[in-house]
């Protein structure tokens, strides 16, 4: 029924769209669309009907990949085309107002991305086909209306930086969250192996992944607001200022590596990890930063170990890791590392230090 939807309506939107829209960057809209149909088809769809993270997966692709690229292509040129009297006067009516109350789009978005997060109602979009439609939708549907009214020629640039960066903010607690929480949210995944390392898959996912991509528009954003000539006359100076402003907003938004989110994610101490590398001899087999004479070349070196995908052949997760650390062969069968003895408790903080490397 899904796969059957989503193409009428490609077929039906391209040819109202190539009929009424030309000129207004029809390779923006074919690329939406595409990304579209890569989301609700097989075999992501059915990939994410047993994994929360390929769920995740479907979620970015329609609120950060689609909803961008058919705003793009300006849609709306078709719609108003073939609307008359009446219907076009409310739908130019909601476009204006959309556009010109950013913080109500901004706030309607968020309300969908953490509305249909919450278990309860998780649960039931994947329970019920209707209402995993209508989840998709408000997805799909909250997300254009944002971008629109951000893109829109004439809004102001620097406030819809803002909003994304707003965004990226709320999205990524959202994300850390699923990442840190000490079980499942969801019971509709919870038979899939190992529910927990998959849903701190989709915790990253949204968290860094998704924060990575909002950064960029928004750093694309603050160009279009420094550049807007008409409508912003800045100094030299004040170009400067609000740059590094930014700058550093957008890199404490993507910043993995402070101490309070590793101890967060980890359960552990980063100062007593440090401590514990060195009381059980980490810095004699492998390269560690921030450990004084730890150069050893027996392992592998452990830099960037927060942002690998994998450790000891399983995804990379805090309780994973923990458990390589305290029993190597447990994970890894033919693993050279040794069991030293390692508690449960030094563990977590020998965790938190690694996770503090990026």
């Amino acid at each position: 029924m899904k796969a059957f939807l989503v193409l009428s309506a490609f077929l039906f939107c391209s040819v109202v769209y190539l009929r009424f829209a030309r000129g207004t960057r029809p390779w923006a809209f074919f690329a939406g669309w595409l990304a579209l149909l890569g989301a609700l088809l097989p075999p992501l769809d059915e990939w994410a009907e047993a994994w929360l993270s390929d769920h995740m997966i479907q979620h970015e692709i329609l609120m950060l990949i689609a909803a961008p690229l058919l705003v793009l292509a300006r849609p709306q040129v078709a719609l108003f085309a073939l609307a008359r009297g009446r219907a076009r006067r409310l739908m130019g009516r909601a476009l204006r107002s959309a556009r010109n109350h950013p913080f109500g789009v901004f706030a309607l978005h968020g309300l969908a991305l953490w509305g249909w997060h919450t278990p309860p109602l998780y649960n039931a979009a994947l329970a019920h086909e209707p209402l995993h439609l209508l989840q998709h939708l408000s997805f799909f549907g909250s997300a254009w209306v944002f971008w629109d009214a951000l893109a829109h020629r004439r809004a102001n640039y620097g406030a819809a930086a803002f909003y994304v960066f707003a965004t990226s903010v709320h999205s990524g607690l959202l994300g850390a969250l699923l990442f840190v929480a000490p079980r499942p949210w969801y019971a509709a995944h919870a038979s899939a192996h190992d529910a927990l390392a998959d849903q701190q898959l989709a915790g990253l996912i949204m968290w860094v992944v998704g924060g990575a991509v909002l950064a960029v528009f928004a750093l694309a954003l603050m160009v279009a607001w420094l550049r807007d000539s008409e409508t912003r006359a800045l100094t030299h100076q004040q170009q400067i200022v609000f740059m590094a402003v930014v700058t550093v907003a957008v890199a404490l938004a993507g910043c993995r590596d402070t101490y309070p989110v590793s101890a967060a994610a980890t359960r552990g101490s980063v100062e007593t990890g440090r401590e514990k590398i060195r009381q059980y001899g980490c810095w004699t087999c492998h390269t560690i930063p921030g450990i004084a004479g730890a150069n050893g070349t027996i392992g592998p070196p452990l830099d960037g170990l927060a942002n690998r995908f994998y450790v000891g052949g399983h995804p990379n997760s805090p309780g994973q890791l923990a458990q390589f650390i305290r029993d190597p062969k447990s994970v890894r069968e033919m693993s050279p590392m040794p069991n030293v003895g390692v508690s449960e408790k030094d563990a977590a903080d020998i965790v938190a230090f690694l996770y503090t490397l990026h």
